[in-house]
């Protein structure tokens, strides 16, 4: 059994126990050198009079960065080592003693220093193998906490900083060199951050100073006992947070290897977990119970340990395992169910999970098309006031020899009622450009200047993109062709950078970007053979952005004419009408949708088309973007 750490965005380690992120925790971001420097922060010191225990979560002792090389494989980078020695370093500048995992010492610790793992993420785009020296970006998130022996929490905090820097590249080796450099600063700018908010927090200094005060006090002898130390799952005092009311939430998604919703023998299964604690009290020993058939549940523990959650902290689990033998088709339910020690902890409802398992030699029988164009009788419950929605479809061109787009301009006229009838936004907040009212100046006006104007930081952003899209032979950048764009030049094409960027300067909450579009290379260019297109863009605030990609190679889109609509666009819509709906709760993630109608369009390009038609999801399943969670539909 697997059990997969999962951090805030992008990167994952994988341990043989059930390890744990610390992910809800208030953020501080850490950006740049404004803050902190790189070089070493010997005058920054604190000295409180506390002796404390410093315990790393085992995503410490895992930790690495993963990158591709010149080469395109995919390589790690360890970081366990430097990054323990900077915690254990600029821990010992904050407090007086700092004792360490296997210190041998007569001393008693005052409170422990709690510290995890959070976004572990490189941002690197090598095109190609040349000597050439490319930008690179290396950030890191921490979350600790301080916990008194008696098991109160003084303070907690997650916080992220970032390296930058310039790696070396030679045509000679896929070696990529500089990074472990990059690494180091950011490692050194997020655990100074993690000093000056330990040391400046004003409950740490209160305790340093009762405890200066103790000192010069007389001890009564019935009083030189030593406090004992709290132990996990073990009972705390009555002032502890535990004495107060826990509130226990979990979302949960099964994710198998084929992308769809039935499970084959020997089939790769995955069920993703997040737990938050929304009370005001500590929730203790709380353990995830895994109910359904052996053959499911092969390599899956029925028990896993959680641990102890404190108020608002939210945590992420993933769980690998293998579907078993499986002689004849079977349905089984899955049920995941939140158990815990404390008693004063309310605890959500059991998640149930119908699965379809076949043997590998049983085809899937063909589905029935859905009219997608009629909208659900029961409307969506799901209100967005402040959400905007952008649709674009571009099915014809000015220039004749530009092939046609059978169902583009449908798509987005769906996809805004959608939007309306099923997302929960205004009418007159919701946009569409279809044809040959979807120029590039439209698109500019619609992105860049209507948009800024209807925004603010609780904004949801919706933009549809149905059409033809242009890949760069060199460098594999993907723009999307207007009506008045040409076969030959640039000049009036949109690239997804120039959507990006749109995106990020928006003072918004989240965006979600969906498109479904055909892809050719650029014609005029001279290349030495087809490029993949480039869809992660890497730049700073793309992880409040979701990409839900319909194809992501070079290569037409398929069209689903029982439903007359682009095959994407029409597994979204199905997606949005309930079908998406995994752990049936009545509420479509983002996460969801995308996962959905990715499996879909797989598995109906394969049995109906005879051809491969791969969606991507940007960021992916296990990458712990909390744009993932954005809800899309809500039907109870």
């Amino acid at each position: 059994m697997i059990v997969q750490v999962v951090d805030s965005r992008h990167s994952s380690l994988l341990f043989r126990t059930a390890s744990w992120v610390v992910t809800g925790l208030s953020v501080v971001a850490l950006m740049g050198c404004s803050l902190f420097s790189g070089r070493e922060s010997a005058a920054i010191r604190y000295d409180h009079p506390l002796t404390i225990q410093l315990q790393s979560d085992p995503s410490i002792a895992g930790a690495q960065l993963t990158y591709q090389d010149a080469c395109g494989q995919k390589q790690s980078l360890p970081i366990s080592a430097p990054l323990q020695e900077m915690l254990t370093r600029k821990t010992g500048r904050v407090f007086e003693k700092v004792l360490t995992a296997g210190t041998k010492s007569p001393l008693v610790p005052d409170g422990y220093v709690d510290a995890s793992l959070g976004l572990s993420h490189v941002d690197l785009v090598i095109p190609r193998k040349v000597n050439k020296s490319y930008p690179a970006r290396v950030t890191l998130g921490l979350a600790f906490a301080y916990t008194t022996v008696e098991g109160k929490v003084l303070y907690s905090k997650k916080i992220q900083s970032i390296g930058r820097g310039e790696v070396d590249v030679t045509e000679a080796s896929c070696e990529v060199k500089g990074l472990d450099t990059i690494a180091l600063e950011a490692m050194g700018l997020v655990t100074d951050g993690m000093a000056l908010q330990l040391g400046t927090a004003s409950k740490i200094i209160d305790a340093a100073q009762a405890r200066q005060a103790n000192r010069s006090k007389p001890v009564a002898a019935s009083a030189l006992s030593a406090p004992v130390a709290p132990q996990p799952g073990s009972a705390v005092s009555a002032s502890s947070s535990a004495d107060e009311p826990a509130t226990l939430t979990f979302r949960s998604i099964v994710r198998n290897e084929n992308h769809h919703q039935v499970l084959n023998a020997g089939e790769v299964v995955a069920i993703e977990v997040e737990v938050k604690n929304e009370g005001p009290g500590t929730a203790r020993s709380v353990e995830l119970s895994v109910i359904a058939t052996p053959s499911l549940l092969d390599q899956i523990p029925e028990i896993v340990s959680i641990g102890d959650l404190h108020p608002g902290e939210v945590k992420h689990l993933m769980l690998n395992g293998k579907v078993g033998r499986i002689k004849d088709a079977v349905q089984e339910e899955l049920t995941l169910i939140l158990r815990a020690g404390s008693p004063m902890v309310q605890l959500p409802p059991a998640k149930k999970f119908l699965v379809e398992m076949k043997p590998e030699s049983v085809a899937g029988a063909m589905e029935l098309p859905v009219d997608v164009d009629h909208l659900p009788k029961q409307p969506g419950l799901l209100k967005q006031p402040k959400a905007i929605g952008l649709a674009i479809g571009v099915g014809r061109f000015r220039e004749n020899d530009i092939p046609r787009v059978k169902y583009a301009a449908r798509d987005a006229q769906f996809m805004a009622k959608y939007l309306v009838s099923i997302g929960g936004i205004s009418s007159d907040r919701v946009r569409t450009l279809v044809d040959a009212h979807a120029l590039k100046s439209d698109l500019t006006e619609a992105l860049e200047e209507w948009l800024p104007g209807q925004v603010d930081p609780t904004t949801v952003v919706y933009v549809s993109v149905t059409g033809r899209g242009v890949v760069d032979s060199a460098t594999g950048a993907v723009s999307i062709m207007l009506f008045d764009s040409t076969a030959t030049s640039g000049a009036r094409l949109y690239s997804l950078r120039r959507l990006q960027e749109s995106l990020v300067k928006l003072p918004i909450q989240q965006a979600i970007v969906m498109l479904d579009l055909s892809l050719e290379s650029a014609t005029g260019q001279k290349s030495d053979g087809p490029i993949a297109p480039l869809w992660e863009q890497g730049a700073h605030g793309t992880e409040k952005i979701m990409w839900m990609v319909g194809n992501r190679g070079v290569q037409e889109s398929h069209n689903y004419d029982p439903g007359k609509h682009g095959l994407f666009t029409y597994q979204l819509l199905k997606g949005l009408t309930g079908s998406a709906d995994f752990d049936k709760d009545g509420t479509i993630l983002a996460g969801e949708l995308c996962a959905y109608a990715k499996g879909q369009v797989i598995k109906a390009a394969h049995e109906q088309y005879d051809s491969e038609q791969e969606p991507l999801c940007l960021p992916g399943p296990g990458q712990g973007a909390v744009v993932r969670l954005q809800p899309v539909a809500r039907f109870k």
